[in-house]
Formats: C-alpha cells, sequence, structure tokens
C-alpha cells in the first residue's frame, strides 16, 4: 500500500501544447475560482545542472512573458494546498488534506515511471527509439520519477505521435485496467500529487476543475492515477 498518490489530467487523444498565453489565462482562473490561492506560495521547478536549486518562487502574476522566458521551455509550477484552495480531487480524505497543484509545459513527452503506468511503444518509423532518461548524474530533472519521449525524431525529422501506440493503466485501488492511446505520455497537463487521500477507486480530478480546463482549452481531457 502505497503512501502517495498521484493523478494527472492530459489532452485527450492527440499531441496539445498550448501557447504561454494560454497557460497564463488558465492559472488567472484558476486563482479566481479558488482552485489556486495566492498564499499558497506557490514554486516552479526547472531542469538545472546536478546540484543546483531548480526552484524560483512564482511572481504575483503569471504571463505568457514570464513563460517565455528561454529557461522556462520546460517548467513545472507548483501550488501547495491551503484552507482557501477548494479540493481539486472527487473524494476528500478524512481528516488532513495534504495535496498540491501542479502545472506541466514540456518540450518533450513526459511520461509517468509507475507500475500503474505500462510501457508505451516509443520506436520511431525509421525504427529508431525515441525514450530517453534524464541524466540524473548530470542533471535535476523538473519532472521527477519520469522519463522521456523525444516529439521529433533526430534521425529521420519524423514528428512522434505517441497516440498511435496503446498502454495499460491500471487503477491502484481495486486493479481495474484500461488500454489507452498515448498511455500516459503529455506535453501538457495538470498534476494532483496528495500525501493524504482516499483510497477509492473513483477518485478523480473534481468535476468542476476538469470542465474548467476542457472549457478554456476547448477539447477533451482524461485522466489517471497511480500510487507509490
Amino acid at each position: 500500500m502505497g503512501t502517495k498518490y498521484e493523478r494527472w489530467l492530459v489532452a485527450k487523444g492527440k499531441m496539445f501544447a498550448p501557447g504561454s498565453e494560454a497557460v497564463a489565462k488558465l492559472v488567472a482562473k484558476l486563482i479566481k475560482d479558488q482552485w489556486i490561492a495566492p498564499e499558497s506560495r506557490g514554486h516552479a521547478v526547472k531542469t538545472v545542472a546536478a546540484g543546483e536549486d531548480g526552484k524560483e518562487e512564482l511572481p504575483g502574476e503569471i504571463t505568457a512573458a514570464w513563460l517565455d522566458a528561454s529557461d522556462r521551455e520546460e517548467v513545472r509550477l507548483v501550488w501547495p494546498g491551503v484552507p482557501a484552495m477548494k479540493y481539486p480531487l472527487s473524494i476528500a480524505p478524512d481528516g488532513e488534506r495534504s495535496f498540491a497543484l501542479e502545472i506541466h509545459r514540456c518540450a518533450e513527452y513526459v511520461y509517468p515511471t509507475s507500475k500503474h503506468v505500462g510501457a508505451l511503444p516509443t520506436e520511431c518509423a525509421c525504427g529508431e527509439d525515441l525514450e530517453f532518461e534524464w541524466d540524473e548524474d548530470e542533471l535535476a530533472p523538473a519532472f521527477a520519477r519520469a522519463s522521456g519521449i523525444f516529439a521529433e525524431c533526430e534521425e529521420c525529422s519524423r514528428t512522434f505521435d505517441p497516440f498511435k501506440g496503446t498502454a495499460t493503466l491500471t487503477n491502484p485501488f481495486d486493479g481495474s485496467t484500461e488500454e489507452r492511446a498515448g498511455g500516459g505520455a503529455y506535453l501538457f497537463g495538470l498534476k494532483i500529487a496528495c500525501e493524504s487521500f482516499a483510497r477509492d477507486p473513483r477518485l478523480a480530478f473534481a468535476k468542476e476543475l476538469a470542465a474548467l480546463v476542457e472549457e478554456h482549452f476547448g477539447r477533451a481531457f482524461c485522466e489517471y492515477g497511480t500510487e507509490r
């Protein structure tokens, strides 16, 4: 039985990488609807050289210009849960609610490493394997416990479409499985990281939060969860 739970909300069916203006407006909406609270003291995490601190305090307002900085092509925005924030999952745990809401934007596909997320085919049509690992002897990656998949093949310049393959996703609470196109791959997504959570197979993103994200981007999203 794990002690931490993580749940992702990612675009359904095909590659999706929103621009900085759209991401900044999403953050503003999340603040307005109290999914994020200014007093949360959020921070950004970016990939840096090993031994360096990849964290930086978030500015008072997330703007497209701030997101467009060259060193934020790949960034993880984190807001620790505080009482002023709405609970982001559909079922709250008894007692303390310990969670963080994150927004991920990636230059290459991120693929969470978990026994609940099955392997996805990552071979390009030319035969090149596009999966890679961040070398933690050299780098402190923004996205922990994950591998990467190159969005474009360096050998033949083809754009890789992870949604042409499928992977098995397993519900950590009842063992039920689903074959999903693209598995857990994403270039953009929301993540809820919990240290206290309801061990219920129905656990999902709060309907209002998922609906806000889908309405903002005008497209369907899907979700999955892992326990560790």
